[in-house]
């Protein structure tokens, strides 16, 4: 079984920071979209949700709204077409006023920040676990979306290995459905491996209110699940 000497977490759609600010957010203000829009499509609490106490799990947090900035958008990403590029322009019919050069010029250098973070906390035989959650409308029988590339950052065994610890914890699991893929910040080397975990909402939150369950079992369930998963990609030997 192959096993990783250290993992890392990107966490780029966590935060909700920036929307409405005058210089770098650009959003008219209003409660509607940010309750409707905004934070419907934040990947709200999975700046915790993926973490644990163990120093051979590294995260990478990206501090801004993915409506502010997206650090995960390519360079030329194909959904710059609809105003979701990396720097969104619109979205869902609401329109973004336009952003400064200083503006523009300080948001992609912080997403240049974030992927040069990520690559920095890259060692030999490093695993990129790519953090999101989806809305549970989008598909009600999916709890866990492992998403996967075809290149390089594929491996197979370590795949089947996270889908199964998922499963045996009672999770239903799809492969690269809804989302697919996972982040690769660089070709330039290629000893590391991404596999992107896509939670949904219900498993961990109220998505009526945005607050996070309250039933202990869940958590024990969640985060029992976590720790024996991240054991066995990093090779400790607990179970």
């Amino acid at each position: 079984m192959k096993t990783f000497n250290r993992i890392v977490l990107n966490i780029p759609h966590s935060s909700t920071m920036g929307v409405f600010n005058k210089e770098i957010g650009r959003w008219k203000v209003n409660p509607f979209f940010f309750n409707d829009v905004v934070l419907k499509h934040t990947d709200l609490y999975t700046d915790f949700l993926f973490q644990v106490d163990n120093t051979s799990v590294i995260s990478v947090v990206f501090p801004y709204s993915r409506f502010v900035c997206d650090a995960e958008r390519l360079d030329d990403d194909p959904l710059e077409e609809i105003g979701q590029g990396i720097l969104y322009s619109s979205f869902k019919g609401q329109e973004r006023l336009e952003l400064s050069e200083v503006a523009k010029t300080y948001l992609l250098g912080k997403r240049r920040e974030h992927l040069n973070s990520l690559i920095s906390s890259l060692v030999e035989n490093s695993l990129i676990l790519d953090c999101h959650s989806f809305n549970s409308e989008m598909i009600g029988s999916v709890d866990i979306c492992i998403g996967f590339n075809d290149d390089f950052s594929y491996d197979a065994e370590t795949v089947e290995l996270i889908a199964n610890q998922f499963k045996e914890s009672g999770y239903q699991v799809a492969f690269n459905n809804p989302y697919s893929n996972s982040i690769t910040p660089t070709k330039e080397r290629t000893d590391y491996k991404s596999v992107m975990i896509e939670v949904n909402k219900r498993i961990y939150m109220d998505e009526s209110n945005y607050k996070l369950q309250r039933n202990p079992r869940q958590w024990m369930r969640w985060y029992g699940c976590l720790d024996k998963l991240y054991n066995k990609l990093l090779g400790l030997g607990r179970d």
